[in-house]
């Protein structure tokens, strides 16, 4: 049954929907239910109401995924091509006979397709384009389907972005820009261009575009409107000669140098930035305004891509598709194009964000934190890290057989637990593993999940036999070499056999201020943060270095110590401080909760039973395992695969912990009060958690940790420019690698005293948490020589006295803002 329209005939304003429901149908009109709610809530302030607006759909009928076509075979089946064709034809012609419509809010991906012929709703929404049918223009208005956002409240505010734009379309207030683009310019034309931004004062936007693994162009706007492409290519041939395309590569280097006020701003400029350096030999020191990173400071829970930043900023349709589309023309002129847009649209964005900061008062958090982290990472990057090749040869060898006998053990323990000779499975298909586990064996775990959480539940629960354990023991191993194999082993190396990943200032979405990490953008490298212990000794010095390595102990815990108000905590933590080596909080904190005395616990997280003469977790390692996990409203079931204990005992610690420090809940209790009232959180250095949604409880467990993780993040980052910029840091010193609460430092054996000494003066800065004044104490370590005298990365061994401090420039962030 087909779904009528409804609203007023005469409006100047149709909303057109993606496709009716099932109480659309019965009713005969569209947007009834909670899809209507969404959008008339949102269209209220503009004083829209059903009887303002005509409303239609796409199409017209019902439209049901094949998955929910098989269980209500009653209903049509997902749309053809053909009749999707009728119903946009019907579409057109039904706009058309709307005497006085002018606008058109389309909302879905059916509307989008069905009235600009594009698909991907979500490039195009918060785009306006204009379409002409039978001699009509509309001004097509694009956002989400309304049910999409009832069902995912984070889109709401992105929802109501786009709507405001029909408000403004509609009173002539929204104007698309014009860009003027210089394409193809000749040597002079660029090298004047250059030297006029070099001396300029304002600032400028760049960007490159990338082809072949080589720089194609370099893009410059010095207005919001105009630019210039110094394209270095054109289709199969170079445009300039030799001494001219490097006399412009050494103007672009000037450019960079300059120290007369000019101000670059870029999009990602960690991408531009490493590939430059690294492809081109062009050094940008300092960006000054990164929009991608700014866009992350005032929003971190909005995606912050320049075509989202376009349609939040500008009043420019979505435009990214055309730095693809030209392939398929053969026009390299709209490529060159395409990079002059996305330097305007770049500066556009970044002068309405200075002013968001400003407003906002998070410009000296932007400024002296993030952007100055920036050209630190860039040098991460560049630097990478240096690859024992011939291991990583032999690694592969060997996994590569071994890999054999670990498959021939996965099928040989399926057969034995099915009690079917000829029972074949493939370890790597999630599809097998389902099939094998669920169906076949019948194991018991948390939905149809076969990840490693999910088996390790299936592995402890009470119904599972000795057999099927041993299958899920064979296939544990073989994944964990297969990833071993080709996440680290196999992956791609440079020439120069050196290791990189990208550092990523907006990596971690449920803790902004964390870094994350990938490979670099000519595919080589990957994560360097969650490498496996027996990973590490592919990784080594240059010759005659060695690696220092930090890590901030428990530093989160003594966040929560201080953000929670828990005397005993701060009393144990600044205890272990002052007396490193002979006080552990994590002992002290097992005896609170087991009531046993400090000086009869073990030391250790491991202890022999007596009873089974098994290792089991000490009464110490139950603690530290739930001061890491229990922080963050971690139920008993998580701490039980975590911390691989029976749920029985998982349960019955988990209770204890939280009856020894009843702070917690009570913490937890205060920082949802403060995001529902406020709908916003914000760290002791300054970062901001912003709601802008509605509120979802989903997201309670993200909430709380935010300050401590987020803080924790800036804080061990912030060591890295400050330690590089102190003008004592060794010239032959480098950082390397970021692993969360760590880093790892390059260095020569003569500079290492005070390498480390620098890294500890600045990494235990006192900081002041809600009142509460903690330095979180460093432990550090050094490499160590193996029998080939080389330093690698599996060879740091801690060191038993710490470096000495030294005075240190003051920081603003030793008070809270």
């Amino acid at each position: 049954m087909d779904c009528g329209a409804a609203g007023s005939f005469l409006s100047t304003i149709a909303v057109v929907g993606d496709a009716p429901g099932d109480r659309d149908v019965r009713v005969n009109q569209p947007f009834i239910g909670n899809n209507g709610t969404v959008l008339f809530d949102a269209l209220r302030r503009y004083k829209l109401t059903r009887n303002h607006i005509y409303m239609t759909t796409a199409v017209k009928r019902i439209v049901m995924s094949a998955a929910q076509a098989k269980l209500q075979p009653d209903k049509k089946a997902p749309i053809s091509k053909q009749e999707f064709e009728h119903y946009r034809l019907v579409l057109l012609d039904e706009l058309s006979l709307l005497p006085n419509c002018k606008y058109i809010l389309a909302l879905g991906p059916y509307a989008l397709k069905a009235l600009l012929g594009v698909d991907k709703i979500n490039n195009w929404r918060g785009s306006v384009v204009p379409i002409i049918h039978s001699g009509k223009t509309f001004q097509v208005v694009v956002s989400y389907n309304p049910a999409e956002v009832a069902n995912n409240p984070k889109l709401e505010i992105i929802f109501k972005m786009d709507l405001n734009k029909l408000s403004r379309v509609m009173d002539g207030s929204f104007k698309p820009d014009v860009i003027d683009a210089v394409i193809n310019p000749s040597f002079s034309e660029a090298l004047d261009y250059l030297r006029a931004t070099e001396n300029d004062t304002l600032p400028f936007a760049y960007d490159i575009e990338t082809m072949g693994g080589e720089t194609a162009c370099f893009g410059l706007a010095r207005s919001e409107t105009s630019g210039m492409c110094i394209n270095f290519r054109a289709q199969g041939a170079n445009r300039y000669t030799t001494s001219e395309e490097l006399t412009l590569r050494i103007a672009i280097q000037k450019l960079f140098d300059a120290e007369n006020g000019t101000r670059s701003v870029a999009q990602n400029a960690n991408f531009d930035n490493y590939w430059l350096w690294y492809k081109d030999r062009i050094h940008v020191k300092q960006t000054w305004f990164d929009t991608m990173l700014a866009h992350h400071v005032l929003y971190p829970s909005l995606p912050h891509s320049l075509g989202f930043l376009t349609s939040q900023y500008t009043d420019n349709p979505y435009y990214k598709d055309e730095g693809k589309v030209w392939k398929e023309d053969g026009d390299i002129d709209d490529f060159w194009r395409y990079n002059i847009k996305d330097c305007c649209y770049t500066l556009q964005a970044q002068r309405k964000m200075s002013n968001e900061l400003k407003v906002e008062g998070m410009e000296h958090f932007f400024f002296n934190h993030v952007m100055k982290l920036q050209p630190h990472l860039v040098r991460m990057t560049v630097g990478g890290v240096l690859c024992d090749r011939e291991l990583k040869s032999k690694f592969t060898s060997e996994l590569n057989e071994s890999l054999l006998t670990a498959k021939s053990l996965c099928q040989s323990a399926a057969q034995t637990a099915t009690g079917s000779i000829d029972y074949t499975f493939n370890p790597r298909s999630p599809a097998d593993l389902r099939t094998l586990f669920f169906k076949d064996l019948r194991l018991v775990g948390r939905g149809s999940s076969v990840d490693k959480e999910n088996r390790d539940r299936m592995f402890a629960h009470s119904r599972t036999s000795e057999n099927a354990r041993t299958v899920i023991t064979s296939v544990n191993d073989y994944l964990r070499d297969a990833k071993f194999l080709s996440v680290y082993v196999d992956s791609t190396i440079d020439a120069d056999g050196r290791y990189r990943c990208e550092y990523k200032q907006t990596g971690v979405v449920n803790a902004p201020g964390r870094l994350s990490s990938a490979q670099v953008m000519w595919g080589s490298g990957g994560n360097l943060q969650n490498w496996p212990e027996r990973a590490k000794p592919m990784i080594v010095c240059d010759e005659g270095y060695e690696m220092t390595y930090f890590d901030l102990a428990q530093v989160e815990a003594r966040f929560v110590a201080c953000l929670a108000n828990i005397p005993t905590w701060l009393q144990q933590f600044e205890m272990a401080r002052l007396n490193p080596g002979s006080y552990d909080a994590h002992r002290a904190l097992a005896s609170e909760m087991y009531n046993i005395p400090y000086a009869e616990l073990s030391a250790d997280d491991w202890e022999l039973d007596p009873q089974t003469g098994l290792l089991v977790l000490s009464p110490r390692g139950k603690a530290k395992r739930c001061r890491h996990g229990l922080n963050y409203r971690m139920q008993p079931a998580r701490l039980a695969a975590t911390a691989k204990l029976p749920l029985e005992e998982a349960t019955l610690t988990h209770g204890i912990y939280h009856r020894t420090t009843p702070e917690i809940k009570e913490w937890w209790a205060r920082v949802i009060a403060e995001a529902k009232a406020k709908r916003k959180l914000v760290s002791p250095l300054g970062r901001r958690w912003l709601m802008l949604e509605r509120w979802d409880e989903d997201a309670l467990d993200s909430i709380i940790a935010f300050v401590p993780q987020s803080t924790a993040g800036d804080w061990v980052a912030s060591v890295i420019y400050k330690c590089e910029r102190d003008p004592r840091w060794p010239k032959d010193a480098r950082m390397i690698l970021n692993i969360h609460d760590a880093l790892i430092a390059i260095n020569r054996p003569e500079d290492g005293p005070l390498v480390r000494a620098l890294m500890r003066s600045y990494a235990e800065e006192p900081l002041i948490i809600n009142g509460h004044t903690m330095i979180v104490p460093a432990d550090f370590g050094v490499s160590q020589p193996d029998e080939q005298g080389i330093h690698r990365w599996s060879t740091i061994k801690k060191l038993k006295e710490r470096p000495e401090l030294l005075t240190i420039p003051s920081s603003r962030w030793l008070v809270a803002p």
